[in-house]
């Protein structure tokens, strides 16, 4: 990793006490790339988001942003002076102001509030208040602010954790939308494997603290180094500790010798997953167009190609 790319990070970790928050972490990204973290509850991602907000004083590593030092032996710069944009999972809107003053507000950028408007998708909203427009609009206000200020990083907190199930699909549309356009640098955590997939140019899976992997979706999705990452991933099918098969690569008929019995299925939209019990006793999940009855005999098989392996 190079100091020349937009954002560099390298060694960053930080501990309370005794205890190790995040590990030393160590990335970089180019101007307009989109990064998410994705990892469990308490796994060090919203310690990492802070980190780089600069909300924390790291126990050691550095960080350097469009060409200057945020952090390093001897300097920390504060947060209100690292051009960073914010966008919190609450928002955070006045809500006293209406659509255009809470853009507006602390605007420094060339780009006038009907510009933004334009760019989140919100014209002819200008004079509503936070209370009068949905969950997604609000969420849509608050990017416009934090872009209003021409951050060289936006960093977003769960940026879908309020928006509704079937809505998730097209707000991740939207903000890669929005963030493309406007060719800023940012990242986000979420908890969700398919905002992680769906949104990022890169994705980096922080496990217990610890930067596990980082890559393209693609490749995080296709070579998971260990059996965690192919499981936060989706359902998988251990074959022994140091390979699998994921449950849509998992097959079930009712042709051949049976060596499997059914125990539910399970409706997933486009696919079921259906619960077996093999007859080495292992519980596994395969993927069928068709809905199975409990109890009956299946055959369960894969191809070798398929095989997910990981090393010691």
């Amino acid at each position: 990793m190079l100091k020349s790319s937009w954002l560099h990070v390298k060694e960053l970790s930080k501990s309370y006490g005794k205890v190790d928050a995040l590990a030393p972490c160590s990335f970089s990204l180019e101007k307009g790339e989109i990064l998410g973290l994705l990892g469990e509850s308490g796994s060090g991602k919203t310690t990492l988001l802070r980190l780089l907000g600069g909300f924390e004083m790291p126990r050691g590593g550095s960080m350097w942003l469009n060409g200057v030092v945020m952090n390093d032996k001897g300097v920390f710069v504060s947060p209100e002076k690292r051009n960073i944009g914010i966008v919190f999972q609450d928002y955070a809107l006045f809500p006293h102001l209406t659509v255009a003053k809470n853009i507006a507000f602390g605007l420094k950028s060339p780009n006038t509030v009907e510009q933004l408007l334009q760019v989140v998708g919100l014209e002819g909203y200008q004079d509503r208040k936070p209370d009068e427009i949905s969950g997604g609009q609000q969420q849509r206000v608050a990017i416009a602010r934090a872009l209003a200020a021409s951050p060289d990083l936006l960093l977003l907190d769960e940026p879908f954790s309020n928006i509704d199930e079937s809505m998730k699909f097209s707000f991740r549309r939207e903000l890669h939308e929005i963030l493309k356009k406007a060719g800023t640098t940012a990242i986000f955590v979420t908890h969700d494997t398919r905002d992680a997939l769906d949104l990022g140019d890169k994705v980096m899976v922080i496990q217990d603290g610890h930067q596990v992997q980082l890559g393209q979706p693609e490749d995080i999705y296709q070579k998971p180094r260990s059996p965690y990452v192919a499981q936060l991933l989706g359902p998988i099918n251990n074959l022994s500790p140091q390979s699998c098969v994921r449950a849509e690569h998992t097959m079930i008929s009712a042709e051949g010798a049976p060596n499997a019995v059914v125990l539910r299925s399970i409706f997933q939209g486009s696919v079921y997953h259906v619960h077996v019990r093999t007859d080495e006793g292992k519980n596994w999940i395969a993927s069928s167009s068709e809905d199975w009855l409990a109890d009956t005999p299946a055959t369960v098989s894969y191809a070798v190609e398929n095989i997910l392996t990981f090393s010691p």
